[in-house]
This record gives C-alpha cells, sequence and structure tokens, in this order.
C-alpha cells in the first residue's frame, strides 16, 4: 500500500514540473513572453526555473523576441541571431 502511495507521489511531482515546464516553454516560444514560473535572475534576461532556465531578450535592430533554453546547464535551444557561424566540412 505504502509503495502505490509513493509512486502516486513520484508521478504527480513529475506531472506537475512538466506542466510548469510546458506553460513557462508555451509563454516564451509561442507568445513571445517572460516565463511565468521562472525567478529573475541578476540581469533582466536571465530566468531560473526548477531545473531549466531561459535567456530572453528583444533583438535591437530587428526588434524580435529572442530566447534560448537550457535544461540541467545544457542548451536546447536557441532563437539568438548573433551566434557564431560554424564550420561545415
Amino acid at each position: 500500500m505504502t509503495r502505490k502511495r509513493i509512486l502516486k507521489a513520484i508521478l504527480i511531482i513529475i506531472l506537475l514540473w512538466l506542466a510548469v515546464f510546458v506553460v513557462d516553454l508555451l509563454a516564451v516560444a509561442s507568445f513571445d513572453h517572460e516565463p511565468v514560473f521562472c525567478f529573475e535572475s541578476k540581469n533582466d534576461s536571465h530566468y531560473v526555473g526548477l531545473g531549466y532556465s531561459f535567456d530572453c531578450c528583444t533583438h535591437p535592430i530587428s526588434e524580435q523576441f529572442e530566447y534560448s533554453l537550457s535544461i540541467f546547464g545544457a542548451e536546447i535551444t536557441s532563437t539568438f541571431t548573433n551566434q557564431p557561424l560554424q564550420a561545415h566540412f
């Protein structure tokens, strides 16, 4: 009986984390808005959540909203346009 309760509690925690992450991802990627459930770091453009973070800003020339998503410290996706070009050999 206690094993089922522990598994249910773990499943609920994982589902809540996933829901919070999806809401933040949708806010940033689809609606060009700052994340809802993240804390703003020292500067205006870095937001930290539970195991993930966003760097968000508006491009100074094109005025487009750009972001970078990192999960557990690894960069997953980025829409920044001023990244260096990589040579393809």
